[in-house]
């Protein structure tokens, strides 16, 4: 076990312990599986650059089996590993659950893709790579009620990650109704059987809305897209990011290309860099990358720097992982201020030809 210190005279080749914990089976596994996998390969490149201070990382992955009481588990399994942070968790609820027992063992929680506006600008041991959700749900209440404007709209979200999708339902709510949109209902689920998708069919048959917002994991988008489909509901289809994995791309199929979703992820090939990395992720794992994997990434890439600026010190990691702080990412500049919380761009995204394109950028709201 790594204690202490990180320094290269007492041991060259003892371990950094690092932990991820994700949903690596059921609904949200899409995320917890690329999230794993870019941990793994940002683990890879840091050891191939010669480690920390000489020091290769070595990476403890355990399940979270998707529920707040396996993400409590998981704190305590890879404290008594002995890591120096974790990786994870990949949804709002899971870090939110997760977060005391971490303060209880005093590890840093650093998650790739947790967006709950709920956790942000508090001095605590979370982190975070990912934007805030309520910005993006804003900007996606203004965009659609002017290209084409949407004038009534019912919204559809899973109350098992109730702290991502009720906050981010609330922001877009309000920004839309304050540009004249009216919500004329709103539905919600846990658990997503034949039943709930006959009364969601109903329900929108009813109200007949112009556009429905769905705030759910890929899986569930491309049941509720096929209900649609099924019942002949034409209504134009919004979502939160929370959706936009490949995962959704194989399930909804060519129903995919009729959903815009707002995010703050652009597309694998988006760029150079972009590629370069979807590349070497293809030719390591064999499938194209999800932005739960780039988010991964830079999630180890940020504790990579901390541990180096904490100076072989352990006790030094939180302060070095609080310190403001500005490098290039993978999807471009990341800005992590005082409090963990990250800042950028949002993007309208569709899907064209079986990929995700960006429609529309949207500058972001600095948080």
């Amino acid at each position: 076990m790594l204690m202490g210190r990180f320094s290269t005279a007492a041991c060259q080749r003892e371990t950094i312990r690092v932990g991820f914990s994700g949903t690596l089976t059921g609904p949200y596994s899409d995320l917890g599986i690329h999230g794993r996998n870019g941990a793994r390969l940002a683990v890879e490149d840091i050891n191939t650059a010669g480690g920390i201070h000489g020091h290769p990382i070595e990476l403890i992955v355990i399940d979270d089996d998707g529920t707040p009481a396996g993400a409590i588990q998981a704190v305590y399994e890879l404290a008594d590993r002995g890591v120096v942070a974790i990786i994870g968790h990949m949804v709002s609820s899971l870090s939110m659950a997760a977060l005391p027992a971490a303060e209880e063992k005093q590890l840093p929680l650093i998650s790739p893709t947790t967006s709950t506006p709920l956790l942000r600008g508090r001095k605590d041991l979370f982190f975070r790579v990912q934007l805030t959700t309520d910005a993006a749900a804003r900007a996606l209440g203004r965009w659609v009620t002017g290209k084409p404007p949407v004038r009534t709209l019912a919204t559809v979200r899973d109350l098992r990650n109730n702290t991502y999708s009720e906050p981010w339902e609330a922001a877009f709510v309000k920004e839309f109704e304050s540009l004249g949109g009216n919500v004329c209902c709103r539905l919600v689920y846990k658990n997503l059987d034949p039943s709930v998708l006959v009364d969601f069919a109903t329900q929108v048959k009813t109200w007949r809305p112009d556009a429905i917002l769905l705030i759910s994991s890929a899986q569930d988008a491309a049941l509720f897209l096929r209900a649609m489909n099924e019942h002949q509901i034409h209504s134009l289809c919004i979502s939160s990011g929370w959706a936009q994995t490949e995962a959704f791309l194989v399930e909804a199929g060519l129903s995919a290309q009729k959903v815009l979703f707002a995010a703050d992820n652009v597309p694998a090939d988006s760029s150079p860099t972009l590629r370069e990395f979807s590349w070497r992720y293809r030719q390591r794992f064999g499938v194209v990358p999800s932005f739960a994997a780039v988010r991964a990434y830079e999630a180890v890439r940020f504790l990579g720097m901390a541990l180096h600026d904490a100076g072989g010190r352990r006790e030094d990691l939180v302060k070095a992982l609080s310190r403001p702080r500005r490098w290039d990412g993978l999807y471009g500049t990341i800005h992590i201020d005082e409090f963990g919380d990250t800042s950028g761009p949002y993007f309208i995204v569709t899907v064209r030809d079986g990929r995700f394109v960006v429609l529309e950028w949207m500058a972001g709201e600095h948080q």
